[in-house]
Order: structure tokens, then C-alpha cells, then sequence
């Protein structure tokens, strides 16, 4: 009766569990920050995109679990021999893990033990255990860290534009975007109007709470094997110390009492402004599309002080579910729903771009602004959609387009670079000269070198893994 009730409820978890682990494999870090930190609408929203046969094959799974454990007899093995040699093939790896590292007290012994005997529901507990103690870590670390201020020294400041923009896009892979070769035109505005297209930089991690801490803090780095962002020295607090006015517009969503990643970055602006507050992403962002940001760049833009400002946007862009996303009617028809919602994503990404620097232009503002995404994605469910996935490289190579108020003509960068550390590129970009030594510290970009062995983590831990072994996931659209 015992195993009957205990094997049943493990197998109902797993089923329960399937959709997830389908797209994101055994428990992680990804995984529990999204259970600790995800509100119940975008929980919802997840489960809106899930084939419809992912509601079936849970519960036909549990029902058949329910009828197995409770109609069917569990076998008897009386045989000693059998247990024993079963138990020792179970136990022979974790003995000899023990015997080899010799861990010094009980806890560690039964912890090594557990941990290392190859049975799926032990791999289960112990995957939820590590994810979560790690998870837990790196949320007190980033607590301490942002109560401090920048601690990289400034040498000097000589900002050659009075106001710089970064806008951070969302989801974006850029062999789906007509500046960098797609066949659909839907970048006109970058493809024609950037002053520099940089096609090479490589996203640190693939999903947005692990690669924007360092796209635009200070990383990290432990043996050349695991990485962690230095939150307090990021593009912001480097810009308040260097006397910037600083600003922090969001279309994605502040969570309140849990503050994610991101949101503990943007509160070193001077002035922030989020158009969804009290959640990130769920149902009542329905309607609220990015261009909810231009009229708060109006309000900044018409103060005209004296002082060099920075203004980051944080865009929802291209972020699943595509069609949600959209502001305006499908642009694009590639044979293929899901798809062409996305390259029409991307299209209004380009034309808010476009609306930004009208604006800029407006106001007769001295200008730069740049253009990045947080990270890519992969293909899925047979080139239907597209989902975040650390096994391709597609899923970290993103769009890197500067656009300047001199006009100058249109200059072309092919060489890849990691984003680790760009928030050096972006500070000397500001003309901000920090005290470091490193390739993005050069005075033009075109000095910066390519860059070799680029590592990126996945996001199940801070370890970095080699760029160029990852698997590659073709367009087979373009």
C-alpha cells in the first residue's frame, strides 16, 4: 500500500511536469526562478501556447497512473541474491564517489550518496533542491550588491552626444531580420538608416533574466569556467556617477515585492517609468504595446536640460506568445502562423526605432542610440515556433545596430564578440573612460579585435560553455 501511494503521486508529478520538461528539460535554475518569480497570469499565458495535445497526454498519464497503481498487483520478488545485486548496481557509483572524495562529515556523505545514484526520482528531488539552493544564492547576492554603488573607476568623461539610448529588444534572432539577410524586408528603417551594423555579437545566456545582467553589468569570472554579474557595476550607476541624467523605460513589467533580475538593475535610474507594474508579463498587458513608452520619452525629451542623459528601453518585442505581441495586423505571410507573427514582431520593433529617433530629431537632440536584443531562439515543433533553447548557437546570436545624429554613411562590423563585459563597450560609447583594460575600451569601434573562444552560459547554472560546440539551427525561411 505504501509504494502503491508513494510511486503513484511521483508519477503524477512527472506527468504534471511534462510540458515543462518538454521545452526545458530536468529541474533548473530557469525553471524555479520562473515558479518563484512568475505571476499567475503569465503562468496562464505559458499554458496558452502549449499544443493542445499537452493537456491530453497529462491526464491520460494520470488516469492511466490511477488505474495501474490501484487495479494491478505489485510483483513479490523474494529472491535475496536479485535485491542485493540490484541494490549494489544502484549503489556502486555513489560508493565509489564517497570513496574517491572522502567527504569529511555525514551530511556531505548522505548528500553525496543521494546525489549521484543514477534513479529518476532522486534526479528529480536533487535537480529542485540544487536549482533552488543556487537560485536562492544568486538572489541574496544581488541584494547585497545593489546596495552598493558603482565601484569601477572613472578616469574621465567626454560624451560626444548629449543623449544616448540604449533599447534593449526582446527574443530577437537576427538571420530573421532584413538587416542582416532575411528576405523578408522587415528592418527597413535599421537597414537603411543605422550608421553602424554590427553582425557578431554573441548574447552571454538564452533567456532574458540570465543574459542582460551581464549585456550591461560587469561580469565576473571564476577559472575561466563560471561567471556571475556584478549588478551594483552596471551601465546605469556607471552613468550616474559619470553626472548623466538617468532613466529607466519598461514595457516589461516590475514585479513588486519579488523584484526579478533586471527590474534591480533599473532601479539605479534616477527616474523609471513601467507601463505594467505589480506584474511582469501576464493577462492585463494585453494592449499594452511598446510604443506605450514613446509618449514618457516625450515627457524626458521635452525638460531640455543641460545635463548628457541616458535613457534605456526595455521593449517586450518579439517575446511569446508572437501574436499577443502584436500591435497591428500581420505583416508578413510566411505559410506559417506563428512565424510570420514573429517577423511582424520584429517589423515594429524596427519602426519603433524609427519613432524614437523622430523624436529625438524633434526636440533637436544630439544623438546616439543603440539597438540590441537579449538573447535569440530556436526552432521547435517541426520550424512552427520558436522557444528559448541553450543547445543552439542561433539562440545567442543577436542584432548590434548603432544609429547616430551626424548621418554618417553606413559602415558594416563582421566580427564576433562576446557580450560579456559590454557594458565597457557601452560606457566608452558614452564617452565614458573607465579605468579597465580590455579590447572594448578602444577609441573607435572598428579598433575593437574579433574575439576567439567565446564562451556563454546556458541557464541552468553560472558555468560557461564553449560557443562554437553548440548545435546550429538553420532559417528555413530565408
Amino acid at each position: 500500500t505504501f509504494f502503491r501511494v508513494f510511486f503513484g503521486i511521483w508519477f503524477v508529478i512527472a506527468a504534471l511536469y511534462l510540458p515543462v520538461g518538454f521545452y526545458y528539460g530536468s529541474p533548473n535554475v530557469a525553471v524555479i526562478s520562473a515558479v518563484a518569480e512568475t505571476d499567475f497570469d503569465e503562468m496562464t499565458e505559458f499554458c496558452s501556447q502549449l499544443p493542445i495535445y499537452f493537456y491530453f497526454i497529462p491526464l491520460l498519464l494520470i488516469l492511466f497512473f490511477i488505474i495501474l497503481f490501484k487495479k494491478f498487483p505489485f510483483p513479490k520478488i523474494s529472491n535475496r541474491y536479485l535485491i542485493i545485486f540490484v541494490l549494489g548496481l544502484c549503489c556502486y557509483k555513489p560508493i565509489k564517489i564517497i570513496a574517491q572524495y572522502q567527504p569529511n562529515n555525514f551530511s556531505s556523505i548522505i548528500y553525496s550518496f543521494l546525489s549521484n545514484i543514477k534513479y529518476p526520482i532522486l534526479e528529480f528531488c536533487i535537480g529542485f533542491y540544487e536549482s533552488g539552493k543556487l537560485y536562492i544564492t544568486e538572489k541574496q547576492q544581488q541584494l547585497k550588491q545593489i546596495e552598493q554603488t558603482n565601484s569601477i573607476p572613472i578616469i574621465s568623461v567626454n560624451p560626444k552626444h548629449k543623449t544616448y539610448v540604449i533599447i534593449i529588444g526582446e527574443s530577437v534572432r537576427k538571420d530573421y531580420m532584413s538587416a542582416y539577410g532575411f528576405k523578408y524586408d522587415n528592418t527597413p528603417f535599421a537597414r537603411t538608416q543605422a550608421s553602424v551594423i554590427w553582425d557578431g555579437l554573441i548574447a552571454p545566456a538564452p533567456n532574458t533574466q540570465s543574459s542582460i545582467p551581464h549585456l550591461i553589468s560587469q561580469s565576473i569570472f571564476s577559472n575561466d569556467k563560471e561567471v556571475s554579474a556584478q549588478l551594483n557595476n552596471n551601465i546605469v550607476s556607471i552613468a550616474n556617477d559619470a553626472e548623466f541624467e538617468t532613466y529607466w523605460l519598461s514595457n516589461q513589467g516590475k514585479l513588486g515585492t519579488i523584484e526579478i533580475t533586471v527590474p534591480r538593475i533599473a532601479a539605479y535610474a534616477k527616474h523609471s517609468f513601467y507601463t505594467k507594474k505589480g506584474e511582469y508579463n501576464g493577462k492585463s498587458s494585453k494592449g499594452k504595446h511598446d510604443t506605450l513608452l514613446l509618449p514618457e520619452l516625450d515627457n524626458i525629451l521635452l525638460k531640455g536640460d543641460n545635463k548628457p542623459k541616458l535613457i534605456v528601453m526595455h521593449l517586450i518585442g518579439s517575446h511569446s506568445n508572437f501574436c499577443k505581441r502584436l500591435e497591428f495586423k500581420v505583416q508578413f505571410d510566411l505559410n506559417n502562423k506563428n512565424i510570420s507573427c514573429y517577423v511582424s514582431t520584429i517589423k515594429e520593433t524596427d519602426d519603433l526605432i524609427a519613432q524614437t529617433i523622430d523624436k529625438l530629431e524633434k526636440y533637436k537632440q544630439d544623438y546616439s542610440v543603440v539597438y540590441f536584443a537579449d538573447h535569440g531562439l530556436a526552432h521547435t515543433d517541426q520550424h512552427n515556433d520558436l522557444r528559448h533553447n541553450s543547445d543552439y548557437q542561433e539562440s545567442y546570436r543577436v542584432p548590434f545596430i548603432f544609429f547616430d545624429s551626424d548621418k554618417s554613411p553606413q559602415q558594416k562590423i563582421n566580427k564576433q564578440i562576446s557580450g560579456f563585459q559590454l557594458v565597457y563597450l557601452l560606457s566608452n560609447w558614452m564617452g565614458i573612460k573607465l579605468d579597465i583594460k580590455h579590447d572594448y575600451m578602444q577609441n573607435d569601434l572598428f579598433l575593437i579585435p574579433e574575439q576567439q573562444n567565446i564562451k556563454v552560459k546556458d541557464w541552468n547554472n553560472n558555468k560557461l560553455h564553449q560557443f562554437n560546440k553548440l548545435k546550429k539551427d538553420p532559417n528555413p525561411f530565408n
